[in-house]
């Protein structure tokens, strides 16, 4: 009893954000088979990047590739991920080679369902920011690589993006309930209520809930 109500009260973070987006494809794939379930988690998952590419971009002074990295909206816990960034003349690199989300999947057998993040995230984040940001995601942990290696097409202010402070960070209760958001619009509607009831129900096991979103105002 003790150890489930420690879970419960358990700080939303990227383990939570982790888990939901592995038990939702998990249950796409269960729920429509591989082919259309894949379908559905591509979708559900360029549709959420994109998403906070463009609200980055809105919180973006110029718009380019430093403001890309400045804008950024998580952040996790002191030694959940280590990485580091390469400033070259003509393109940027980050090295990873802790990943929370990783962790999170490996550590509760989700690694199968989690990676379908690795496939499209990043890559539905820069299209969302700015349709010119291209992105090579050369390797990953999630793929069975020693590190994840992310290339982007254009070089970054390295003075700039080392010491400037992100100013739009979004809580993970947030960054969970848009991700549940994005996975009902892409559901047929016959099934919305039932697959998120599931899934609701499967995350609450793992000491996860989701909560509404807050208003996002133009301030």
């Amino acid at each position: 009893m003790e150890q489930t109500r420690k879970a419960v009260e358990r700080v939303t973070g990227i383990r939570e954000h982790a888990i939901l987006y592995a038990l939702i494809c998990r249950k796409l794939i269960t729920r429509y088979g591989r082919e259309k379930g894949e379908e559905l988690i591509e979708r559900m998952t360029v549709a959420y990047g994109r998403k906070r590419g463009a609200r980055m971009r809105a919180n973006s002074e110029k718009g380019d590739l430093s403001d890309y990295f400045i804008s950024g909206e998580w952040k996790g816990r002191p030694g959940e991920n280590l990485s580091r960034m390469i400033f070259e003349e003509d393109r940027t690199l980050s090295e990873v080679s802790r990943c929370a989300w990783y962790e999170a999947w490996r550590e509760n057998d989700l690694l199968e369902y989690g990676t379908y993040y690795c496939h499209y995230i990043d890559k539905a984040i820069c299209e969302g920011y700015d349709p010119k940001l291209q992105l090579e995601v050369r390797e990953a942990l999630g793929y069975g690589d020693g590190r994840c290696l992310f290339i982007w097409n254009g070089k970054a202010d390295e003075e700039l993006v080392t010491q400037s402070e992100r100013r739009h960070i979004l809580d993970f209760d947030h960054h969970c309930a848009e991700l549940f958001s994005c996975m009902r619009e892409q559901l047929p509607e016959e099934d919305r209520g039932e697959i998120a009831e599931s899934v609701a129900a499967q995350f609450a096991g793992y000491g996860g809930e989701i909560k509404e979103m807050e208003k996002e105002t133009d301030a």
